[in-house]
């Protein structure tokens, strides 16, 4: 068995990012973003009021209370989108919009609720500093400022920060093209009728469900039989995308016959069984033009092993900053016991307690209970040869997110 960090050693340096597109930023989210984004402005691109209420100078409200009011002269409205025509002087104010450029001269703005209308005046009633309620220009990003690298995941506010430079379009990873097959007599397509001995197929909707939620365009090909010419049809259908994802058949059964026939496809293997649980028969290989990579069968294991291999070759593929899950440290909850052989990746769920960070392990970490994917939010890196990990004990975590 090869160890788990070689294994994807293995896999990643083979990888290489896939070509860049445009795409209309509204259509941009979730994607990876493949240029820098530096502002070809200023933002805001002028001082403007951060507030509905009088542009004022500020010196002329100096001594303003609510029981000695400063009276000074509007000079016109300044609504949002609008430019004032004139400039600020000594007594007089701009009722002014959020948003609204501000006059030449005047250097703060007081908020409406600060105010009284008078007869073509308004009462001052609260004193301001001077650049008070003003938002300055190039207060958020400055002219030629780099606001987003070039491998970001854009997000809502990636979208915003966009489009506020003026950009209507961007350059992002163009999505991997993944091909998802289940393999097995055993398994059923949902909404059929299952025949003794059968059960549902789960995996080839986990594993298509994973692939779209990293960023991949995903296809899922249906369920290849336990007989080599069944599955030999659905590979030389996935011949065309960037990445093949089986499930199940890769183990040393008489019916497990995913490796032959993908040795006899032409599939060069990169590795086969990897000293993890869960995943331990693990299979991953290269042809023309992507990877191919058969996970097994039990619905936990595929999972995890979507989230150690897939995920950060998928990364890689997208041109992403960041590989692979997000790492951190929390306290275990409770005693953990196993064999100390393999590498292990146990199931389970953070608790937040004050300031600190615990994790308590799932209530079964048997690879065929599914609910407990569900149930989790992280991994429990356990390292080999670990036979216990006392409660209280920092470990590494791994999250699923």
């Amino acid at each position: 068995m090869i160890k788990y960090d070689l294994a994807l050693r293995k896999l990643l340096t083979r990888a290489r990012p896939l070509n860049a597109e445009l795409t209309p930023v509204l259509k941009s989210l979730g994607r990876v973003l493949r240029e820098d984004i530096c502002s070809p402005m200023s933002i805001p691109p002028f001082n403007k009021s951060a507030m509905d209420g009088y542009a004022v100078r500020s010196a002329d409200i100096s001594s303003a209370t609510p029981q000695s009011p400063v009276e000074l002269k509007v000079t016109e409205d300044i609504p949002a989108g609008s430019v004032g025509k004139k400039r600020m002087k000594k007594g007089a104010a701009a009722r002014i919009m959020t948003g609204a450029p501000l006059p030449v001269g005047a250097d703060a703005v007081v908020m409406v609720e600060d105010t009284e209308k008078a007869d073509g005046c308004v009462r001052i009633m609260k004193a301001v500093e001077k650049g008070e309620n003003i938002a300055y220009a190039g207060e958020d990003v400055r002219k030629g400022q780099r606001i987003l690298h070039a491998g970001t995941l854009i997000g809502p506010a990636e979208m915003g920060m966009i489009a506020a430079t003026g950009r209507d379009k961007v350059k992002v990873g163009i999505k991997p093209k993944v091909a998802v097959i289940s393999t097995g007599d055993e398994v059923a397509t949902p909404g059929m009728k299952l025949k003794r001995g059968q059960i549902f197929d789960a995996n080839g909707y986990s594993l298509t469900g994973l692939a779209v939620y990293r960023g991949a365009e995903a296809r899922f090909l249906g369920i290849a039989r336990d007989r080599s010419g069944a599955l030999v049809v659905k590979i030389k259908q996935a011949r065309k995308f960037d990445i093949l994802i089986l499930s199940g058949g890769v183990s040393v059964g008489d019916y497990d016959l995913v490796q032959e026939i993908l040795t006899e496809a032409g599939v060069k293997m990169l590795f086969w069984k990897v000293a993890i649980k869960p995943g331990m028969p693990t299979y991953a290989g290269v042809h023309k033009p992507g990877f191919v990579l058969a996970l097994p069968g039990n619905p936990v294991s595929c999972m995890v092993c979507f989230e150690l291999f897939v995920r950060p070759l998928l990364d890689v593929m997208l041109g992403k900053q960041e590989i692979g899950p997000r790492r951190g440290r929390a306290i275990l909850m409770q005693d953990a016991r196993m064999k100390p052989t393999r590498r292990k990746f146990l199931r389970g769920r953070l608790i937040e307690k004050g300031s600190r960070l615990y994790v308590k392990s799932a209530s079964s970490q048997q690879s065929g209970v599914l609910r407990s994917m569900i149930e989790s939010d992280v991994l429990i890196d356990i390292p080999e040869n670990i036979e216990k990990v006392p409660a209280g004990s920092e470990v590494d975590i791994i999250y699923l997110e």
